[in-house]
């Protein structure tokens, strides 16, 4: 196995933002176990959890959001990162599938666990402007969204050998609005997320 060092890591995260479906290709021959991948993706979330903790603390929203409930809790948030990574890994693997894809759950994993750990870089790279300059932090958090909608897109399209990225991204776009409205609506089901007008 290639030695993965900060420089490999460096080189990877570059790679996913010009070329993803190279980037992809890299991820799964890594083969990497599936414990490991477990460890990673706790470790990717705690850190994404205490990064989004401390923005809430030492920048508050003036607005309540529904979302607040989650990421006033460092545990809780860091969960319901865990959560999405393995929700992302799901939908990369059965979308593919429904088209007559071969990827495995394993390797969507390994996918799933690397966009988060790209999208932290992001992330911490907002903290630092937040600091510095607010309006550039609002525009990254737009640039991160973006990202993973690019990186999911043809990682999966990777994954499963497609071709068309345009036709992975329409399957993947729908799929995780379904997702969100029914992981809203088992939110609002267990009292996370506030009523409108509460």
């Amino acid at each position: 196995m290639m030695a993965l060092n900060i420089a490999f890591f460096a080189d990877l995260l570059v790679q996913s933002v010009k070329r993803p479906r190279e980037a992809a290709q890299r991820v799964i021959a890594l083969d990497l176990p599936v414990p490991l991948l477990g460890q990673a993706a706790v470790a990717v979330a705690a850190a994404s959890a205490v990064l989004s903790w401390f923005a809430t603390v030492f920048f508050p929203v003036p607005v309540e959001t529904p979302w607040m409930a989650l990421t006033a809790s460092p545990l809780r948030m860091a969960l319901v990162q865990l959560a999405g990574m393995l929700l992302v890994a799901g939908v990369m693997t059965g979308l593919g599938r429904v088209f007559g894809g071969k990827g495995r759950y394993a390797q969507a994993l390994a996918l799933a666990v690397w966009i988060d750990a790209a999208l932290l870089c992001v992330q911490a790279a907002q903290v630092v402007l937040m600091l510095l300059f607010p309006l550039f932090a609002s525009a990254l958090g737009l640039v991160a969204f973006v990202l993973f909608l690019r990186m999911t897109t043809l990682f999966t399209a990777a994954l499963h050998d497609f071709q068309s990225g345009f036709l992975v991204f329409l399957g993947v776009t729908a799929t995780f609005l379904m997702a969100v409205l029914v992981v809203a609506i088992l939110l609002g089901m267990l009292g996370l997320v506030p009523a409108a007008g509460a």
